[in-house]
């Protein structure tokens, strides 16, 4: 078990995540394909970040409608061989300025890979900011996850697992939470504030793993979902680009559509977002990689 320590900077953390999503979503906006340089001053905004916290950043640069775009990959070296990747994408559906979808995954990505250079890690780390994971890109050879794993599957290079940050940053107590399925609010939360941690059934050990660590060193509530890749929903992130190639993979997010109305539209804005409990998300992701 890893504790949490005393002196832990939360009043940091929680102002650092404020200030990445207001770069990504505010200064910068929507960021995809047809807003000319909107994905390349994301990609450098992303970039100066990793480097200011003393990482090496290599861009896996491909084309795509006739336009150069890039995967950020970053590492930290660990004690053992095992390799955890946590990632999360950086573009936007056009129109929308994606505080919550996805400049919170982004993020929290950025500020673990912060307190990941801090501390001595089992695992190697590899921190990654996708591009183009939304439509039309999503599933298909030019969704920038499914770039990256096939690259990892030409390669030879096997992950333990795949954890994909999607939407963290959207908790109201006063909301309510909407389901898949009809019944699901009988075996899960009614109110719209609590983080989900989902898995195929490949990666039960890892879902159940992350929700154990989190609870334990956050003060957030905490689900999980195991189900078959065709559940609804299910699959709608990076990490579905990791099962499609063979690896364990684990989404953590606040339930993105079925949670904020928000979803894909110009209101996904900034002051939409509970940034005390992304702090408390963001701090049980840290100490819970640790722990793996």
């Amino acid at each position: 078990m890893i504790e949490m320590q005393k002196d832990f900077d939360k009043k940091t953390l929680k102002d650092n995540l404020q200030e990445h999503v207001e770069h990504l979503s505010v200064k910068i906006g929507d960021r995809h394909l047809w807003k000319e340089h909107s994905l390349d001053k994301a990609a450098e905004y992303i970039e100066a970040v990793l480097r200011t916290n003393r990482y090496a950043v290599r861009r896996q640069t491909f084309t795509c409608y006739g336009k150069s775009v890039s995967n950020l990959i970053a590492e930290r070296a660990g004690d053992g061989d095992r390799v955890v990747l946590i990632g999360a994408h950086y573009d936007t559906v056009p129109g929308s300025p994606g505080a919550d979808d996805n400049a919170s995954g982004v993020a929290g990505v950025l500020e673990i890979a912060r307190l990941s250079r801090e501390v001595s890690n089992k695992n190697r780390l590899i921190f990654t900011a996708f591009v183009n994971e939304e439509p039309p890109c999503f599933g298909t050879p030019n969704m920038g996850s499914m770039v990256y794993a096939n690259s990892l599957r030409q390669r030879g290079e096997t992950l333990e697992v795949m954890i994909c940050l999607e939407m963290i940053g959207y908790f109201r107590d006063d909301e309510r939470q909407q389901y898949p399925f009809p019944g699901m609010e009988l075996f899960f939360p009614r109110t719209a504030n609590f983080l989900a941690v989902v898995g195929n059934f490949r990666s039960l050990r890892y879902v159940s793993a992350l929700k154990k660590g989190i609870r334990r060193n956050a003060e957030v509530n905490v689900r999980s979902l195991v189900a078959p890749e065709q559940v609804a929903g299910i699959n709608r992130s990076d990490h579905f680009a990791f099962w499609h190639h063979g690896s364990r993979a684990v989404m953590v997010t606040d339930t993105a559509y079925f949670r904020n109305k928000n979803y894909h539209q110009e209101t996904d804005t900034i002051e939409t977002l509970n940034f005390d409990a992304m702090t408390e998300v963001v701090k049980g992701l840290h100490y819970a990689l640790q722990a793996l």
